[in-house]
């Protein structure tokens, strides 16, 4: 009973008026949301970049990640499912797709920046089914190699971002998807084209598949700590960084789903709010 009459007595001093709380001025901000650019005529791209070194095993073997029997390939398991969520979001279905880590056809050493396609000026690939086609094409003419190497392919779509001249009126944004197994070796040089991109309109996933070490992947995704480049000696702009463990989800359609879009419409809103840039 004594502790009862505590709890009101505590009740009725936290209801008690303490004073008057005055505010000078009040001002209600809408926050657009990613839907109203989408219908407002923002134009979303989507790009691909595939690991291809060595690490992933040898396509000949059944127990490579890239193994030539496609339905026991993780890699185009993940492009077909990851694809064909992010497809929906891409204004003209027309993908650029870039590999990395292979010993292309008659060079000397590995490329970590090649157009599946063979044409790097117009690596573009037509709907989900064209980058399907084209990365099955590219095992058969590629060498798995290495080592891995992020940077190359990050500058290169950090460029295109550069180029697309955004605006009010002129609204782009761009989704990077890298499918990799999980081991880095250009650490500092990806995290400084992270740095960069994070200032771009630029949500970049990385997709992992097989069951290798991620932590260096948890660490690009940056949730715990912001990335800092040496380059340019400053922290990540944003969090552009999303990874998503392939094999964890690949069975459940509904948590890919939404493992891999999770946070493209933040950082998307992000961007367009920084530039101070409204639907149209």
């Amino acid at each position: 009973m004594n502790e009862l009459k505590a709890n009101q007595n505590e009740a009725f001093k936290l209801t008690k008026s303490s004073g008057t709380l005055t505010f000078d001025k009040l001002s209600v901000q809408k926050r657009n949301s990613f839907l109203e650019y989408i219908f407002g005529g923002c134009e979303l791209n989507l790009a691909i970049a595939i690991d291809f070194t060595l690490s992933n095993g040898d396509p000949k073997s059944p127990d490579s990640l890239h193994t030539r029997n496609l339905k026991n390939n993780q890699y185009y398991q993940a492009l077909k499912s990851v694809g064909d969520i992010l497809q929906y979001y891409d204004t003209d279905k027309q993908f650029p797709l870039f590999g990395f880590g292979a010993k292309l056809q008659h060079a000397q050493a590995a490329s970590h920046c090649f157009a599946l396609n063979g044409n790097i000026f117009d690596p573009e690939c037509d709907g989900i089914d064209g980058v399907l086609d084209a990365y099955e094409k590219a095992l058969k003419n590629t060498s798995l190699y290495g080592p891995t190497h992020f940077n190359q392919i990050l500058s290169t779509v950090n460029d295109m971002c550069d180029g697309l001249e955004i605006s009010q009126s002129n609204q782009k944004y761009m989704i990077l998807m890298i499918i990799t197994d999980g081991i880095i070796n250009d650490m500092d040089k990806t995290i400084d084209e992270i740095v960069r991109g994070s200032t771009l309109p630029l949500s970049i996933i990385i997709v992992g598949v097989g069951e290798a070490d991620f932590s260096s992947m948890d660490v690009l995704d940056a949730d715990d700590e912001p990335l800092y480049s040496k380059k340019y000696k400053r922290h990540m702009g944003a969090d552009i960084v999303q990874f998503v463990p392939f094999s964890e989800f690949k069975n459940d359609p509904r948590m890919l789903a939404k493992q891999t879009l999770e946070e493209v419409p933040g950082q998307f809103l992000g961007f367009m709010e920084k530039n101070n840039i409204v639907p149209k």
